[in-house]
This record gives C-alpha cells, structure tokens and sequence, in this order.
C-alpha cells in the first residue's frame, strides 16, 4: 500500500498562520502560556499550569482549513518535558450543534526528539473537557481548527518543542 504524507506545518512561515492561545483564563483559572518560534525554526508551546480558582488548562490552536478525509496517522516531530499532552482537531460544527474537539494523547520524554504516530482511530470527542456521550462520527474533510493542549492537573511550567505536524494517508 502507498502511504502518502501532507506537511500541515513545518512553523516556517508563522507570519502567514493563524495561531491563537486559549487557557483557563476563559473560565477564571490563572495557567498562562505562549506560542513562539525559536533560533531552530520551531514553534515552542510554553508556560505555567495552575490548578487556581478551578484552572487546570493551556492551549494553542490554529484557525486553518484542512481536509484530513481518509488520514491514517498525525505525524508530530516533538521534544517535550516528560508530560502528557494532547494534539487536537475541530472539524467544522453543523448549524446548532456543539464544537466537538477529537484529542489523542501522547506522552513526551524530558529534552529526547519524538516521532509521535498518532493514528485517527485513537482521537476520540470532547466537549469543554468532558467525554460526551452519543458524538457523532467526525467529519475529517472539514476540520477548521488544530492544536496542542495540556491539562489533567499538570501543575507547574510546561515546555513542548514542535518541529513539525504531518498527516499520513
């Protein structure tokens, strides 16, 4: 079988993407966090975790198109701190139904590059942090947001490095 691969992001043209924080300061927590590129040319997500006034959560996503439709595997190229994250798609909600995000978590090793394969059937549904019941199947041929999140009460500074998102078909 011939696998082909799609380059989502190799962080080379940050101007020209559409990257945006989202912590727990939308529900009165205080975790901060920053996307940035460094000397390398990769995207650095960072920042300080707090499980203060109910917070517990810090992520980035990027507000771009994508048609993931028959995708085998997510491809990540990390360097991370030895805690859990998650990578994140957001296909395109229907007219009045809620905006499900499909997560797969992976774990990284303190300061060791990983390739993280993800595959399409390890993303499962949530809904502002909670597995619902009863989601229908996601629509990969219209995802309109992607991201990294870290919560399940990782108190403390957090660092992941990301070189690179690749979809595998």
């Amino acid at each position: 079988m011939n696998q082909s691969t799609v380059l989502i992001t190799d962080f080379s043209n940050l101007a020209a993407q559409k990257w945006q924080i989202v912590n727990d300061g939308v529900m009165g927590g205080v975790s901060e966090s920053r996307f940035q590129i460094n000397a390398e040319g990769n995207a650095i997500f960072l920042g300080t975790l707090s499980l203060e006034n109910n917070g517990g959560f810090a992520s980035v996503k990027n507000e771009e198109s994508l048609n993931l439709q028959g995708f085998k595997t997510i491809q990540l190229s990390v360097k991370g701190d030895g805690k859990r994250y998650s990578f994140r798609l957001r296909p395109q909600a229907s007219k009045g139904k809620p905006d499900y995000w499909y997560e797969a978590r992976f774990d990284t090793v303190k300061d060791i590059w990983l390739e993280v394969m993800l595959p399409a059937g390890r993303f499962s549904p949530t809904y502002r942090g909670r597995k619902p019941d009863l989601v229908p199947a996601p629509d990969w041929s219209a995802i309109d947001q992607f991201g990294f999140l870290i919560s399940d009460k990782q108190e403390g500074p957090f660092r992941l490095e990301i070189e690179s998102i690749i979809a595998n078909f």
